[in-house]
Formats: C-alpha cells, sequence, structure tokens
C-alpha cells in the first residue's frame, strides 16, 4: 500500500534569542481575539467549490481548528449572487458550481455576528503542452512549451508528483523537488544544483511570471526528483492571491528550518491573506497536467 508524504506550510512564531540569555514567558489565551478564518480555493477545472471556516486559535492550546457550522456562505459573480454554500460532514461547505475563466468572484461569511469576504479573478485558461525532452537522459526530463500572451499578469508555477522509495511500498511525493536551467524562474526557493545538466534545483516548486518571457513564448525544461513512476506533471496558473499565499508559504518555511540550524536572530516572515474582517485564503487557479507512465511515448 502507497504511504502519502504531505508537505505542509506552518506559521510558527518566532522569539528573540539574545546572546544565548533565555527567559520563561507566559502566553495567555484569549476568546475575544479569535478571529474568523475563511479559506477557499476556486479550481477551474472542477464543478463544486469547497470553503472552509472556522475560528483562529492560539500557539500554546493543543487542540485543532473549530469549525464553524451555523455560517451563512454565499459566492457572487461579477457583482450577482449564484449560490449559498451548504455544510457538509468534512467540515466544509460546498456549492456545486463552475468557475468562468476572466470572471471576478467574491465569497461572503457571516458568523458570530461578523463579515468576511474576499474576491478572486479566475486565471485564464492556459496554452501549454507537456511531453518528454530528451527519453534517453538518466534525469528524465519534462518539457513545457507555454504560449502567455495578452496583457494580464499571470503567475505560473511547475511542479511533479511521483514515487520513491521500494517498489513494494512506495511514498507517494505530491510536490518533489525540481532541476532545472530555466533562467526566467524565480529564485525564492533556488539552490545551486550539483547535477552536471542543470544549474538549479528547486524546493517543490519552479516559480516564474510572464513578465520576462520575451514574445510570450517559453520552453522550460526540467526534472522532478521523483524516481519511479507513474509521474504527473503539472503547470498551474495562480491568481494574485493564490501566488502570493503560496510564495509567503515556502518563505515561511524556510525560516523555520534556518531558524532550527542557526541560533540566530530571526523575524517571522508575514503569511499572506486577503481575507477582509478575518483570515486566509480565497484564490483561484488554471491549469494542466499530463501523466507520464515508463511506456508513455515523448
Amino acid at each position: 500500500m502507497a504511504v502519502i508524504k504531505k508537505y505542509g506550510f506552518f506559521l510558527w512564531l518566532f522569539f528573540p534569542v539574545f546572546f544565548g540569555c533565555i527567559r520563561d514567558v507566559t502566553l495567555e489565551e484569549s476568546e475575544k481575539t479569535r478571529e474568523i478564518v475563511l479559506n477557499g480555493i476556486l479550481d477551474a477545472g472542477k464543478d463544486t467549490i469547497s470553503v472552509y471556516l472556522s475560528h483562529t486559535r492560539t500557539i500554546v492550546t493543543t487542540t485543532t481548528f473549530e469549525a464553524i457550522k451555523n455560517a451563512d456562505i454565499r459566492l457572487f459573480e461579477g457583482g450577482k449572487e449564484v449560490g449559498r454554500f451548504d455544510w457538509s460532514d468534512s467540515s466544509a461547505y460546498i456549492l456545486p458550481f463552475s468557475v468562468t475563466p476572466g470572471q471576478t468572484y467574491k465569497v461572503e461569511a457571516k458568523a458570530d455576528g461578523k463579515t468576511v469576504w474576499a474576491e478572486t479573478t479566475v486565471p485564464s485558461s492556459i496554452d501549454a503542452t507537456i511531453e518528454k525532452a530528451i527519453p534517453e537522459n538518466y534525469l528524465d526530463p519534462f518539457q513545457i512549451s507555454l504560449n502567455s500572451s495578452g496583457d494580464k499578469d499571470n503567475y505560473y508555477w511547475i511542479s511533479a508528483t511521483g514515487n520513491e522509495g521500494p517498489s513494494a511500498n512506495p511514498v507517494i511525493n505530491i510536490a518533489c523537488f525540481l532541476y532545472s536551467s530555466f533562467e526566467y524562474a524565480d529564485d525564492f526557493n533556488q539552490r545551486i544544483s550539483q547535477n552536471e545538466i542543470f544549474f538549479f534545483e528547486y524546493d517543490y516548486y519552479l516559480r516564474f511570471t510572464n513578465k520576462e518571457i520575451s514574445d510570450n513564448v517559453a520552453r522550460i525544461v526540467f526534472s522532478p526528483q521523483c524516481i519511479r513512476y507513474p509521474k504527473k506533471v503539472f503547470l498551474l496558473s495562480a491568481d494574485y492571491h493564490l501566488d502570493r499565499y503560496m510564495k509567503s508559504s515556502l518563505l515561511l518555511q524556510d525560516m523555520d528550518l534556518y531558524a532550527e540550524d542557526s541560533p540566530i536572530i530571526y523575524s517571522p516572515f508575514p503569511m499572506y491573506s486577503n481575507i477582509n474582517g478575518g483570515t486566509g485564503i480565497f484564490g483561484s487557479f488554471n491549469s494542466v497536467s499530463k501523466v507520464f507512465t515508463k511506456t508513455t511515448n515523448p
């Protein structure tokens, strides 16, 4: 049976450490300071929308996030109401609805006498092909040919899923490390690569925008560090809000890892949120993907 290995992004509180001097502090919980958390991501390829609503909790508590079950949550398209979410047993609010690329959507939730809301514009459909780059190469590279025309800013994220470990009990990586020499990639999660083919290595995702791409056409060659097949390669086009949220999550994770290794002063990196009146994220994306097996033709 396969074991799923997830990479989560966690928010930690960093305390200053001055020359090894440490003192105990007491953190007091307060129910009055709890905010409403609204999380929802619109996927242009699905026909159902899920929204999660809960309360924030203090860092010192061991309880799980408390779901809000009796909220009034509605979706608006272009300023017109298109549906009301229903509570489900999965701790989510569900609305059967297919979003349209290019349209702006607003979610509004009323609970505890408060109203929280946010907006997102679904990215346009992606004009791209995914294929094997050099079939005989031992690093198993893939390539994405992308046409990113238009005047709007586009935020792209590339990654892959695949298996690792023994074939009898593989580990499924939801997002694999990537090798690439793509010159327009964002360097926020980039390291110098040790292999002889690609210049850089990326933590889980390769991010870039259409601003630097000449003639709006790009060819991205990369190799995911997933050893076993099947491998699924995907390209996301995220809206402004989801893009900022994903990048801030990865940066926050890196700061947490560095803080464990180096006992020096760190400042917490702010987690992006576009929720008015609360916190969380309401974003959207479009995507293309392709599954490769050992017998997949290039």
